[in-house]
Parts: C-alpha cells; structure tokens; sequence
C-alpha cells in the first residue's frame, strides 16, 4: 500500500513541477513545439559558427596566439568541452592584443591548451576580435 501512495506522490510532484503551458495534451504538443524551436536555434548557431570558420580558412590573416588562460564554459558538443580562452593574439601589420575566444576542443587535443602555449591563428581582416584557433 506504501508503494502506490510513495508513486501517486512522485507523480504529482512531478506534475507540479512541470510549468503550466505544458501540461495536458496540448501543453505536450507546446512543450515538442518549444524543443524543436531551441533545436533549431542550436543548429543554426552551430551553422553560422561553421561559416565562420570557413571564411576565416579561406580569407583570415594568418598569425599567433599566446594562451593566457583556459576556462570550461559548461557546454560539450558530441563529448568534447568547449573552452574560454584568453589569447594574446600576433598578426603581422596590427599590434599585439588580447581577445577572449570560446572554441569546443576535441578532448585528445586539451594537453595542447593549456596557459604558455603558442597555437596557430586565423584573423578577420576586418575585425581582429574575430578568430579561430587553425
């Protein structure tokens, strides 16, 4: 008899926990529609990040970073981390300068991240806060 009550309990908590546009059927129905909104603003980021390097493949300035820092932002994408780093940026014909850069880091590849280290960079011309890591 415990049982039962023990499971009508956790349900009801369940159900108060939920918010009240998605309750019932229909809430059901919103609460699908507002997962795939969010999928969809994922994938588009994902997209235009992936432009983003595109272009700054074909048409960066080519230069070098010095890590100043590393911090996780939280975010994994397919199980590898994503990271904030502090760079100290060096591209021939700008003065040095320091930029934070968000970047996800295939996991095999962290010890090659860390603070000291000298990566390869890729510079929008026409704004140097705009990079990859090449």
């Amino acid at each position: 008899m415990g049982l039962f009550k023990d499971m009508r309990n956790l349900q009801k908590q369940g159900q108060e926990m939920m918010p009240p546009e998605h309750r019932g059927l229909m809430g059901g129905f919103r609460a699908m529609k507002d997962t795939v909104a969010q999928a969809n603003e994922t994938l588009a980021s994902m997209n235009a990040d992936a432009q983003k390097a595109q272009y700054l493949m074909v048409s960066g300035r080519v230069g070098s970073a010095v890590i100043t820092g590393v911090r996780q932002t939280g975010m994994f994408v397919n199980e590898n981390p994503e990271v904030e780093m502090d760079l100290q940026v060096d591209v021939e014909g700008i003065p040095n300068y320091v930029v934070s850069h968000r970047q996800v880091i295939a996991q095999i590849a962290i010890p090659r991240f860390q603070p000291g280290a000298t990566v390869p960079v890729r510079v929008d011309p026409a704004n140097p806060s705009s990079l990859i890591i090449a």
